[in-house]
């Protein structure tokens, strides 16, 4: 992105995680997508990226993403193809596979809910899959790039022809090699092919034993190959048949290339997005490797960024993760006056580590790479990295580390501007201390000026004190462990550190006279620094006393929250005995009404007539309808958060689903709705949490007592009538029913006779029942609808089953039934 980036920065780590990237991706096509990656310009542009790579990510953790793994390379066959060139028929194989993994990928994204894939779901359009053109090309070549035989009449007659020639010659020559006189002159009893000629191997010294033409000979002379009289006439004209098949296939090619241009542009557009689509899973299969995130982008004139957690991505994935320290990186969001990073410590410390890190962050978040960072991390995107990291002494040029490293400072001061990130390692370095620092300080006060964020590394004491004078300024250090003798590379924000050379040097192994030494020159020096340490200790003594009063309002203000908690949990429960007590009063009429009703059918029944008991029984349930308020509301289990736990037995009323809530994602704001996550069978569900109704122990035996009481009853009130696919006759609810497919409630019949289907089919159904699996999935299949009709025969027969239905265009359509025990 810029040529005043170092190359053990800019060059050398952005072009090794392309490679990790690269490495990631599936096809050939978004290799190279992913080899020419680079950082985007617009703020719009890197929140797209970001969002998309985000959305990947979500789909590979709920195992539902897609892969463009075998996707061809197409760039040269779909320029010849708009250039009106030929193609070949490995090239018409590879537009097939195009359209067969653009299909799938097409069908994988409309699945997806679109309002929480936003990014993704926008690349539908742009895939295609063309099922006729697939089969057009399936109805001319095979699978190993063979025209077929039925391509064309003429095609299908000229291979005829040429294998009837090929039976001809192949019995001129077998006559030959059988005959009493010829096959004494044969070096063996076989033929075979010489320049795309039949001969056979004669001895040299019998070569007038058979007339015919010599093609080739053996290395000693001893043997040459003869094509005989007899089949010169037949070869020829089989060759010529050849020819005319190979013009016949030329012309069915580009008879079929001319099909195909039409769709040039959508195969083109297709190719492009898998490529693209790939491209991006590889940044979200890298994301999860080093445990990326998508940091809240800041849109304002403001430079600022927070990382938490922040890590440098080529560590982790170079190490063990847990291994990489991670450090708490803020800047400019606290106090938005803030512009300078000054980071001090240690040789050996970590500081050129955590410039590195704060560059590449800045790279990766315009090209679309999440970061491996905390929750809670934000920052700004920086329209220009510029950096002057490491030693850049150059022996061609004859320039010293202080030169080169000036050349870089000086178009660094040139191009600095607001929205630029300058990174400067070691800054004022290489030259004299007291000059460097005073250049050094000066350059932070230039770049700072200009509206520019810089972060730069030094040894300089001078420069620490900046930070005591102006806001703007703000001291970093890298922490020492005085016990062990070793850095810890974590960040101190707002403290000075010490550059611990003697230490160093003592842990090194440098002698020890020379170590007192040097700490005895420093103590004349410590004097100077006497009066910034005073300050700074009044500072932080001040930021104590702010601290205890922040923590004394925050202890205030949680009691507040408490005391109100409690009273809105107080009112929550006289609200609740208030509605328990007129429920128990309602659900008493009811009893005292649905026993009348009980000595209603007792009498009924005494007259032997079913139907008038149907009758009561339908009174019955219309009167319990009517009182259905009586049960507990589902939007009252969550009036109360503290009865939602995980583990909790719920009801999807929209789907008419029982399932075990996994999670709940609260959400904030009054227009949104909180999201509950439940586990149905094999699926986990993603649903509002005022779709769901909690089920207690005891509401979920009694439900499974109505189911048995209903299996009784069902046998005597279910009509016999034959099976039919009329939606009234079949589909009685209106709730929407959703089948879960597992290996439990599934039999699969196809390609079974009759008789065994149905036997299979009567122990299936029995073992449904007895372990009270409903509904099931029997699959029959299509064919010619035999079985099906057997099967749903049987079923309709059966006095156990309560609902039959073929099943829905998404379970199979009429190829399965759907049954409830």
């Amino acid at each position: 992105m810029d040529e005043l980036t170092a190359k053990t920065y800019r060059s050398l780590e952005w072009e090794r995680l392309k490679s990790y990237l690269t490495a990631e991706a599936e096809s050939d096509c978004g290799r190279k997508l992913c080899i020419g990656l680079e950082p985007v310009d617009s703020f719009e542009e890197t929140a797209r990226l970001l969002d998309e790579t985000e959305e990947i990510v979500y789909m590979i953790q709920a195992r539902s993403g897609f892969s463009a793994a075998g996707l061809p390379t197409l760039d040269e066959q779909l320029s010849r193809l708009q250039a009106g060139a030929s193609l070949t028929a490995q090239d018409f194989l590879q537009i097939k596979s195009l359209l067969k993994i653009s299909g799938l990928i097409k069908t994988g994204i409309s699945l997806l809910p679109q309002e929480s894939f936003p990014r993704i779901t926008r690349y539908e359009r742009l895939l295609v899959s063309l099922p006729s053109l697939v089969a057009v090309i399936d109805n001319v070549i095979d699978d190993g790039a063979n025209v077929l035989d039925t391509a064309s009449d003429l095609l299908f007659q000229l291979r005829q022809e040429a294998a009837r020639l090929q039976s001809q010659i192949s019995s001129e020559l077998q006559k030959i090699i059988q005959s009493s006189s010829q096959s004494k002159a044969l070096q063996e009893p076989i033929y075979t092919i010489r320049n795309g000629r039949f001969v056979v191997p004669v001895n040299a010294s019998h070569r007038a034993v058979i007339p015919g033409i010599v093609h080739d000979s053996s290395a000693s002379g001893l043997t040459i190959y003869v094509e005989p009289l007899a089949v010169l006439e037949l070869a020829n004209k089989k060759r010529l048949k050849e020819s005319e098949i190979e013009r016949e296939i030329a012309r069915i090619l580009d008879e079929l290339a001319e099909r195909i241009r039409g769709h040039h542009d959508e195969l083109e557009n297709s190719y492009r997005t898998v490529g693209c689509l790939d491209a991006i899973s590889a940044r979200a299969r890298l994301a999860l490797k080093y445990d990326g995130r998508k940091p809240e982008l800041i849109k304002n004139d403001v430079t600022s960024f927070v990382y938490r957690q922040a890590r440098h991505p080529l560590l982790i994935l170079q190490s063990d993760k847990e291994s990489v320290i991670a450090n708490d990186i803020d800047i400019g969001v606290q106090n938005k006056l803030e512009r300078t990073l000054i980071i001090t410590g240690p040789n050996t410390g970590g500081k050129t580590v955590l410039l590195k890190t704060i560059g590449i962050f800045a790279l990766m978040m315009r090209a679309g790479l999440l970061l491996p960072t905390a929750q809670g991390s934000s920052a700004t995107i920086f329209a220009e990295v510029l950096a002057d990291i490491g030693d850049e002494q150059s022996l061609e040029q004859s320039l010293s580390t202080f030169s080169s490293h000036m050349q870089n400072i000086v178009r660094i001061v040139a191009r600095s501007r607001q929205g630029t990130l300058v990174l400067l390692d070691e800054v004022g370095a290489g030259t004299d201390p007291r000059e460097g620092a005073a250049l050094a300080k000066a350059l932070l006060e230039h770049l700072t000026a200009s509206g520019a964020m810089t972060i730069a590394t030094t040894h300089f004491s001078e420069l620490k004190t900046m930070a005591y004078s102006e806001p703007i300024y703000v001291n970093g250090s890298l922490e020492f462990d005085e016990i062990t003798l070793s850095p810890s590379y974590r960040l101190r924000l707002g403290i000075p550190g010490s550059s611990k050379a003697t230490t160093i040097a003592h842990r090194l192994g440098l002698n020890e006279a020379v170590i007192n030494r040097a700490n005895e020159l420093l103590e004349t020096d410590k004097e100077d620094l006497q009066t910034t340490i005073e300050l700074l200790e009044e500072r932080l003594a001040t930021l104590r006393n702010k601290d205890e009063e922040l923590a004394l309002a925050i202890e205030e203000a949680k009691a507040q929250k408490d005391l109100y908690e409690k009273q809105l949990h107080d009112e929550n429960q006289k609200a609740e005995r208030t509605r328990t007590n007129l429920a128990a009063k309602l659900e008493e009429e009811f009893n005292l009404s649905r026993d009348y009703v009980r000595h209603l059918i007792a009498d009924l029944q005494k007259e032997p007539s079913i139907a008038k008991a149907q009758k009561v029984q339908k009174e019955l349930a219309t009167l319990r309808k009517e009182l259905g308020w009586l049960e507990q509301r589902p939007d009252a289990v969550f009036e109360s958060k503290n009865r939602l736990q995980p583990g909790q037995s719920v009801k999807v009323r929209s789907l008419n689903q029982r399932g075990v809530l996994q999670s709940v994602d609260e959400k904030k704001g009054a227009e949104q709705e909180s999201v509950a996550h439940v586990k149905a069978g094999n699926l986990t569900l993603k649903v509002p949490l005022s779709d769901l109704e909690l089920l207690s122990d005891s509401k979920q035996d009694s439900s499974l007592g109505k189911q048995s009481a209903r299996k009784g009853s069902h046998r005597n009130a279910r009509s016999h009538a034959p099976y039919t696919s009329d939606a009234t006759n079949i589909a009685h609810s209106n709730q929407v029913r959703v089948f879960v497919r597992t290996g439990d409630n599934t039999i699969d019949l196809r390609g079974q006779r009759v008789d065994e289907a149905l036997s299979r089919l009567d122990q299936f159904i029995n073992e449904a029942i007895v372990h009270e699996r409903s509904p099931v999935m029997i699959i029959h299949g299509h064919g010619t609808g035999a079985l099906r009709n057997a099967v749903r025969d049987a079923l309709a027969s059966n006095n156990s089953l309560e609902r039959i239905r073929p099943g829905e265009n998404y379970e199979g359509g009429d190829g399965v039934t759907i049954v409830e025990i």
